[in-house]
């Protein structure tokens, strides 16, 4: 259940724009903070509060990948894996990385719940290959092996590095 806090900011946002429903994707991160992911219980409660539908709040929600629909680690990496980070080794660097978090194919979080990995969409650093975005907040280019190992361990041990 949204908190009344939570309530409270998304009506505060909707009070920004001139049409109140485009305060969707802001409204979508105030229940996604609240929750740590987006259950269909959030989605119905942010539809109520934005006096939209389900539908509605769910299509935005699914359509962009900042909007965790399944519920995440306590720290979400980005990894782009577009063509041209791809074609620069970003593929072979994510395998790497799956394999030092013990992740497969099919799992996103580590067991420990510490970690989700996911390919990105482009992140905008082609020329800094690999780039990946953590927490939706900080961008890292040029990833070497040593420094995604550093930061997974400033990660776990509760931190970014």
């Amino acid at each position: 259940m949204l908190s009344d806090s939570a309530k409270q900011k998304i009506q505060e946002l909707k009070a920004r724009y001139p049409q109140a429903r485009s305060a969707i994707m802001p409204a979508l991160y105030v229940a996604q903070e609240e929750y740590g992911w987006l259950p269909q219980e959030a989605i119905d409660q942010v539809a109520a509060e934005m006096g939209m539908t389900s539908t509605e709040v769910g299509s935005v929600a699914s359509f962009y990948t900042m909007f965790h629909l399944k519920p995440v680690g306590e720290h979400v990496i980005e990894f782009c894996t577009d063509l041209p980070c791809a074609l620069a080794g970003a593929d072979a660097a994510y395998e790497r990385l799956c394999h030092r978090l013990g992740l497969d194919h099919e799992q996103e979080t580590t067991a420990d719940g510490a970690i989700t990995l996911r390919h990105a969409p482009c992140l905008g650093g082609c020329d800094k290959v690999p780039v990946l975005l953590v927490d939706n907040s900080t961008q890292y280019q040029s990833m070497t092996d040593e420094k995604l190992d550093a930061l997974v361990a400033a990660l776990r041990a509760g931190g970014k590095r």
